[in-house]
């Protein structure tokens, strides 16, 4: 309840102030937020290796080691990966954004990242909370700015780079109060060490979370270059809307969900993380679906209402979506079940599926030449296709008491 508060005054800053950027800013400035967005979201899962995850169950005299570690790698890697795509860039134009703004949102992400998974670990969930209000509250604050100076096509990625460097600032002083951040062990020569170590998840827990975020980005980044900066504005206003919305609470859901969860593994009780799995599933089945039907009824009256008749074709989109995130929602709270079992291949199989579902949904929308609404329908039913996949996968590994998970085996 603690990191739903903190979710949930971050989620009620970023819907008030919503109505009023969309009045300010045209849908071409959502547009390419968007396209950054799901650039950032992407890059963001290998900003660390996904080496993160091991903060989850190391013992106390190496988590904070390994926090300040990660920090470290978190710079150089954001750094390579900036580099990477500003060359992209100079050899494929069209991003219509400038690179430095995605790679400071990065590294900002990254140390947050870190951060969250040290203090899931420590069940330190007010100061988990306190890093997601303070990143939305500063975005609001920049962005009513700009929308009342000079709303430019970049102002919300301004706003979103500055909550995000300010939170990961803050993620930074959260690890600080463990010890000092700066240490032998973050100099460039000994990352590589490091990252050995810990070759499993770089090796293969990566390539299927990378994989896995490039599914979730496909739809938006194709959107923007098959039916303009306009319609992925559409499209991204019904992401800032009730996409982001479910992604906080699925943010908050699984990380306190996970820190249960290992909190069951390191004492062997596979039991409990089975029947704690199924309640999860079986509650949230009927909250979403109620939710969904309501939404469904309410979303043209409360989408003209709040955002203005500029905005009607995100009526149609959002109406197409509503029943997909609520899948996701059930889905994604229980996301971190099978790396927390150390079921690393079976994770990175389902997040193989991810990006060969969606893109074939693509093919059929660029073959057969399909417009708008027919391209995010397809998208709908493979990401709820895809959520129930993994629900049925999770209860796959839990079943019976064969393989009982031994204490400090994760």
């Amino acid at each position: 309840m603690t990191v739903m508060s903190g979710t949930a005054s971050a989620q009620a800053v970023g819907l008030l102030i919503l109505p009023v950027l969309a009045r300010a800013f045209a849908p071409a400035a959502f547009g390419v937020f968007q396209l950054y967005l799901s650039l950032l979201v992407f890059c963001t899962v290998a900003i660390a290796l996904r080496i993160e995850l091991t903060l989850l169950s190391k013992p106390d005299d190496e988590a904070h080691q390994t926090a300040s570690t990660l920090l470290g790698l978190v710079l150089v890697v954001g750094l390579i990966l900036s580099s990477l795509l500003a060359l992209y860039t100079m050899i494929v134009p069209g991003l219509g954004f400038p690179i430095v703004f995605l790679g400071l949102g990065l590294i900002g992400n990254g140390f947050s990242q870190v951060a969250s998974y040290k203090l899931i670990r420590d069940q330190h969930f007010s100061r988990l909370a306190l890093l997601k209000v303070s990143q939305v509250l500063v975005y609001a604050l920049v962005a009513l700015a700009i929308a009342a100076v000079r709303p430019t096509l970049w102002g919300i990625i301004i706003a979103d780079v500055a909550g995000r460097l300010v939170s990961g600032t803050l993620a930074v002083q959260a690890i600080r109060r463990s010890g000092p951040v700066l240490s032998r062990m973050t100099r460039i020569g000994n990352l590589a060490p490091f990252v050995r170590r810990h070759w499993e998840l770089a090796v293969i827990s990566l390539p299927g979370a990378l994989a896995n975020s490039a599914g979730a980005m496909m739809t938006p980044f194709m959107i923007f270059h098959v039916f303009g900066a306009a319609a992925a504005g559409q499209y991204g206003l019904v992401d800032r809307a009730m996409g982001v919305p479910v992604a906080m609470l699925v943010n908050a859901g699984s990380q306190v969900f996970a820190g249960r969860v290992t909190e069951q593994i390191r004492v062997g009780n596979r039991v409990g993380v089975r029947r704690m799995l199924l309640r999860v599933v079986a509650a949230g089945s009927i909250l979403c679906g109620l939710g969904a039907a309501i939404g469904y009824a309410v979303i043209p009256f409360a989408f003209a209402l709040a955002f203005g008749h500029s905005w009607a074709q995100a009526i149609d989109l959002a109406r197409v979506l509503v029943f997909s995130y609520a899948i996701a929602l059930v889905a994604g709270v229980i996301n971190q079940t099978l790396v927390s079992l150390g079921a690393f291949r079976l994770q990175s199989a389902w997040d193989m599926g991810w990006p060969i579902c969606i893109g074939a949904g693509w093919l059929i929308v660029l073959g057969w030449q399909l417009d708008l609404h027919a391209a995010v329908t397809l998208h709908a039913l493979a990401v709820g296709g895809l959520g129930l996949v993994f629900v049925l996968l999770c209860v796959f590994s839990l079943r019976g008491d064969e393989g009982f998970i031994q204490p400090g085996s994760v």
